[in-house]
This record gives structure tokens, C-alpha cells and sequence, in this order.
């Protein structure tokens, strides 16, 4: 640099961390923000749009049944889950089934729900607890907007940045009467938050009764893994249950042969 033979300080192998720091756009911590920040933007829409038509949901509470026809606390909208976490509109989902069975190829994988639903048997009735947006300054009930939020903590869990659970209750054989009717119609989305001051025992008396694998993680995230588990968890319950069934259907054919060798 003075004339005396030295490093010459533009060489970028002789400057001092040179080719060590990493970028700020390039640094695996925002990449990790970036990628927080995309799940938490995918849920928003996952929870407020049905996946097949991209129409918004309407959070508008439908009258209760109970209270001499007021309005209640329940969302209106007929929505349905898969066990993907994805919400649908419980019309568009019908018609995309019978779409499907229709279809002249019978191919599933290319259908618009996808391979993961077999049927209505895997779609669970969603109920959000909604309240009047504070922010909204419209007083006409008619044109009042409406928020989900968890029934327990009370917290705005749309946002996308609350992990949300579906309860889905297990079915009872010959199950009409009143009790039955108005769980059903109670609401049963609630966030992480509940599910850990209640206790999946304390959950019971009021959104019971439900076995804990059944529960469904609404707007699972891509980072982390979690949607890669729900996946492949539910992938190998179908194989599962396929495999039972085609050990029944052929302990039935055998039983059958051997009753006609009998007679």
C-alpha cells in the first residue's frame, strides 16, 4: 500500500471477514422470519376462505335456538374441516365430491379436495365462537362485523398467528336426544393457549366426548415439520384402515367358502 511490497487491501481474500458474514437478506434467521411470517398469512386466508371457492366466510352469528330466537354466539356458516387443517364451505365441498364421483376416470389425485378425503366420513363440522368486532363503528346488527375468537381465553384467533385445534367428537349410536343437539351446536374450534391451562380432561365435560389423536390442527404451518407429520400421520392411518379392511373383506369371502363346503 506505501510502496513497500504490502497486501493491497482490495484483494477480497486479505479483508477481514471477508466471505464469512452472512448476508442480512441471505441469513438462515430471516429466512426464518420470512418463512413465520408466510404461514402466518397462509392460515389468515386458510381460516377466513374456503379452499375451493376462495369466497370469504361469513363469521356472522346465527340466531340461537335457545334464547327466543337472539342472536347467538355461533358462527352461521356451514363449514367443514378435512384433517389437512383446510376449511371449506360444506355446499362447495358436496358438490366437489360428487364431482368427483362422477368423474368418468376416477382418478382422486387430480380431484379438487385431493386423495386425502375419502368422504364426508373425513370432513368435521366447524363451529367458531364470534363476537362483534370492536373496531367495526356500524351499528346496523344487519351490517355488524364479526370476529372468531376462542370461547375459553376470549383471544382473536383469525389472525393466523394463534395456533388453532378443531375438536371433533366421537359419534354416538343412536345419539338424537336434546344434550346430544346442543353440543353440537356448540362451538368447537379453540387455541393452543386453552388446550394447555384446561387439560385435555377438562376439555371433556364441555367439548366431550372426543379421543385427543382425533383432534384437528386448523392452518397447520409448512415450517417446523408439523404439516409434513399431519401428513404423513394421516397417510398411514388410511393405509391402516384400507388394510383392515381388506383382511375383513377377506376373512368374509373364506368364511363364506368354508360354509358352502359345510352345507
Amino acid at each position: 500500500m506505501g510502496g513497500d511490497g504490502g497486501t493491497i487491501s482490495s484483494s477480497r481474500q486479505y479483508l477481514r471477514g471477508a466471505g464469512k458474514a452472512s448476508h442480512t437478506a441471505d441469513h438462515p434467521s430471516n429466512a426464518l422470519k420470512r418463512a413465520k411470517v408466510e404461514d402466518a398469512e397462509r392460515a389468515r386466508l386458510t381460516l377466513s376462505t374456503c379452499a375451493i371457492s376462495g369466497t370469504a366466510f361469513n363469521f356472522s352469528p346465527k340466531s340461537n335456538s335457545a334464547g327466543g330466537g337472539g342472536i347467538g354466539t355461533v358462527s352461521a356458516a356451514e363449514i367443514v374441516a378435512c384433517p389437512f387443517g383446510k376449511l371449506y364451505k360444506r355446499e362447495k365441498a358436496l358438490e366437489a365430491l360428487l364431482q368427483r364421483s362422477r368423474a368418468a376416470s376416477g382418478d382422486v389425485s387430480t380431484a379438487t379436495l385431493g386423495p386425502h378425503i375419502r368422504g364426508m366420513k373425513d370432513l368435521h363440522p366447524v363451529r367458531f365462537h364470534v363476537v362483534a368486532d370492536s373496531s367495526s363503528k356500524d351499528v346496523n346488527l344487519k351490517h355488524k362485523k364479526y370476529v372468531p375468537v376462542c370461547p375459553i381465553t376470549g383471544s382473536e384467533i383469525a389472525s393466523g398467528n394463534v395456533p388453532l385445534f378443531l375438536i371433533v367428537r366421537l359419534k354416538k349410536k343412536g345419539g338424537g336426544n336434546s344434550a346430544n343437539v346442543e353440543v353440537d351446536e356448540a362451538p368447537n374450534v379453540i387455541s393452543e393457549r386453552a388446550i394447555k391451562e384446561m387439560g385435555i380432561a377438562g376439555l371433556q365435560s364441555e367439548y366431550g366426548p372426543f379421543d385427543e389423536k382425533d383432534i384437528v390442527r386448523l392452518a397447520p404451518p409448512k415450517t417446523g415439520g408439523i404439516f409434513d407429520e399431519i401428513q404423513r400421520n394421516w397417510e398411514a392411518k388410511m393405509a391402516e384402515e384400507s388394510e383392515s379392511k381388506l383382511r375383513k373383506k377377506k376373512y368374509k369371502k373364506r368364511k363364506r367358502i368354508g360354509d358352502a363346503f359345510k352345507s
